[in-house]
């Protein structure tokens, strides 16, 4: 039963309510009730500012994630709340904080999608807080590691549920539990700790899992975690289902029962113009409804699962070993879409572990090259399915080139670089853990990959070379485009081959290359590729054929033909070599790197409309490969720019310090020095004038100036 509100409290949920109908749709503003204010209001204290950001980072996540209706009698929501992994209990801790339970060795990445997992969190939490005790006393999330294996741990996915948790659910979190296990405390978990003691400091705790009592009573715990509760997860789903199905007084907004902002969300698929909007979702709904199966028959699938699995804790779940399909050099894979894919299905591709091998009808061979074996999807791949959906989607927050002007001019250099220094946290990807024997192929030792963005190629089956499928080269999304980019270190001489079969099994078509071979007397790259026009090199059982060289003012693109002398078929690949970077700093002046962009842009899609239907991968083509010396700096400043860019042509806002960050999920040290990351504010803004988008900008020198460091 709802507790009574202060007069005081009444007048901060109509602010809010006010303040958050104003920012709606006109069709979309009433679908935001009192029971949705009071719930965010009391998790930020009824500071009402503080939860209409609350609301907005909620909504936003919602969005991003693309959860803007959650059904439970749908697939694959219904497998993932029949699957156990997550649960509220029903006991609570003795300051009266429900206890909310994640059971990592229950998750399989190749079967379920992250949005399928956010889904049944998001659900079951929505239903916790119902209760004003939850409410007022708040949230503590226990996350189960014991006998869990590698298999079952998926970075992303993690860091998703934290920052859901941490900055965007209408509960208070107070704490988070990791219960120890021996994965916790190795290598590759480093980064994951890291992060959640930044996101959550003081709030997150490691314990083993007898040691849990020391903080929550006996009594509340599940008996595998050595407390006396015997919980019924089907009890739970159920009552959350009967919920759903019966939204009792709120009938005018039935999803409020269990869904925090769910008919707004759901309006927003609706027809904009539709002046019935609202008439419209009550139908829609309805015929949701009418089409599901009965919640009994939900119930029924419950108790079946918990006879067969016991409260769904087998371990028989751990992640299996599954093979990518094998080929020869003209064997055109076609594995089906990805089973972490959350959004519409794209074109047919082919799995390379975490590298993605799209495939090409006859005539432009794909697969995995004779004398190579595919590597095994194996429990440590725990990334190898990911999301089509680009880490580079526009969220509703930015900058117009406007107010990108007055940010630059308000905190000049030294407020720019602090942004960069604050947000971007690249120390922490030093601790990413690397074979001894792959640090050989490694020109930087501080610039390691990180395990699941980085490029797997094909095991060498006639090779004891442990590292044949190591490359220091990542994958990385571009704006509203995954995998649109390959950012690696310039090539070494005992990496030549490696890059060149990267190159081949990755089908690119352009290479980005942004140092001289030399720079201030210091080699930055090797020589990979034929230097004059006419000469042939061979590396490993490729050709590479320099066929042509065109000259331009600040670059020199190479035209190469690339053959494999497996499969006797060739490729024609344009390589391309930016002159006029500054051997020491960065340029001056933007409009030599924008001209260089438009005219690889411009390459790319010529490229790629040659090949016309041949193509079967997704609508932007192969990755660009990009690289400088380290494959950071003057890489990420590259992708930096061009993602800035193409959001700015689409939506007309950008966010640099947000796109830098992101890519640093996937890259370490992006963007590698602060002049680097205040010339991509600078680049962009002389974009928004050349293309009539922004009136020139008059800069004094105080405005260019940074208080000596």
């Amino acid at each position: 039963m709802a507790e009574a509100l202060t007069s005081q409290e009444e007048l901060a949920v109509e602010e809010f309510l006010s303040e958050v109908r104003s920012r709606e749709h006109p069709h979309s503003a009433a679908l935001v009730s009192q029971p949705t204010a009071v719930k965010f209001l009391m998790a930020r204290k009824f500071d009402v500012s503080r939860a209409i950001d609350l609301f907005q980072a909620y909504k936003n996540t919602r969005i991003k994630e693309g959860i803007f209706n959650i059904n439970p009698e749908e697939e694959p929501l219904r497998s993932e709340l029949l699957s156990g992994k997550f649960t509220v209990l029903p006991g609570r801790d003795a300051k009266g904080a429900a206890l909310a339970l994640f059971t990592a060795r229950l998750h399989r990445s190749d079967v379920t999608t992250h949005r399928a997992v956010l889904q049944a969190i998001i659900f079951q939490l929505d239903k916790a807080i119902e209760s004003v005790d939850t409410q007022r006393d708040g949230l503590i999330f226990i996350y189960d590691m014991t006998n869990s294996s590698y298999g079952n741990f998926d970075y992303e996915l993690c860091v998703k549920i934290l920052d859901l948790l941490k900055g965007a659910f209408p509960a208070r979190l107070k704490c988070v539990f990791i219960v120890s296990s021996p994965l916790w405390f190795r290598a590759p978990f480093a980064v994951l700790r890291l992060f959640v003691r930044e996101k959550l400091r003081e709030r997150v705790c490691t314990v083993k899992a007898h040691e849990l009592s020391n903080y929550i009573p006996v009594s509340s715990l599940p008996e595998h975690l050595d407390g006396t509760s015997r919980y019924s997860h089907v009890a739970w789903i159920q009552s959350c289902v009967n919920t759903h199905a019966a939204p009792g007084d709120a009938s005018t907004h039935p999803h409020d029962t269990h869904d925090c902002v769910g008919s707004l969300l759901l309006s927003y698929s609706l027809e904009p113009h539709n002046a019935n909007a609202a008439a419209t979702l009550a139908a829609t709904q309805t015929s949701i409804d009418s089409h599901s199966d009965s919640p009994l028959q939900l119930a029924s699938e419950l108790a079946l699962a918990a006879t067969a699995n016991s409260n769904c804790y087998d371990d028989s779940n751990a992640n299996p070993h599954v093979h990518c399909g094998t080929g020869n050099g003209r064997t055109r894979g076609r594995a089906q879409n990805s089973p972490q894919s959350s959004g519409p299905q794209r074109n047919p591709q082919h799995w390379n572990g975490s590298a993605r091998n799209y495939g090409v009808k006859a005539g432009f061979g794909v697969g995995h090259a004779p004398g190579h074996t595919p590597p095994s999807q194996s429990s440590r791949n725990y990334d190898e399915c990911r999301e089509e959906v680009s880490v580079h989607m526009p969220d509703g927050v930015g900058m117009n080139v406007l107010e990108l002007v007055e940010h630059v001019k308000k905190r000049k250099k030294k407020g720019i670089y602090q942004s960069m220094k604050r947000y971007a946290g690249a120390s922490y990807w030093s601790f990413l853990p690397e074979k001894l024997s792959n640090q050989i192929k490694t020109g930087t030792r501080d610039v390691l990959c990180l395990d699941q963005s980085r490029v797997r190629l094909c095991q060498l089956c006639d090779d004891e070379d442990e590292t044949s499928d190591y490359i220091n080269a990542s994958l990385m999304d571009g704006y509203k485009r995954s995998n649109a980019y390959i950012a690696t270190q310039g090539p070494l001489p005992k990496t030549f081959g490696d890059f060149w079969r990267m190159v081949w099994e990755q089908m690119v078509l352009i290479v980005v290359m942004t140092t001289r071979v030399v720079e201030r007397g210091r080699v930055k790259c090797g020589q990979y590729w034929p230097k004059e026009e006419g000469t042939t090199e061979q590396h490993g059982h490729f050709l590479v054929r320099n066929t042509s060289i065109q000259l331009y003012q600040d670059f020199r693109l190479s035209h190469l033909e690339l053959y494999n002398s497996q499969t006797g078929e060739r490729r024609e690949v344009s390589h391309y070599l930016y002159v006029s970077w500054p051997d020491f700093g960065v340029p001056k002046c933007a409009l030599a790197m924008l001209d260089f962009r438009e005219h690889v842009q411009q390459r790319q899609e010529a490229a790629l409309r040659s090949l016309g239907a041949e193509w079967v991968g997704p609508p932007g083509g192969p990755p660009l490969v990009v690289h400088c010396s380290a494959g950071i700096g003057r890489t990420g400043t590259f992708c930096t720019l061009d993602i800035c860019l193409s959001r700015l042509e689409d939506i007309g806002t950008v966010d640099v310090c947000e796109t830098v960050r992101r890519m640093r999920t996937q890259r370490a040290f992006s963007i590698q020095t602060w002049d680097q990351y205040y010339f991509c504010y600078t680049a962009v803004i002389e974009y928004a004038q050349r293309r009539g988008k922004l009136t020139p900008v008059q800069w004094s020198d105080s405005d260019l100036e940074t208080d000596s460091e």
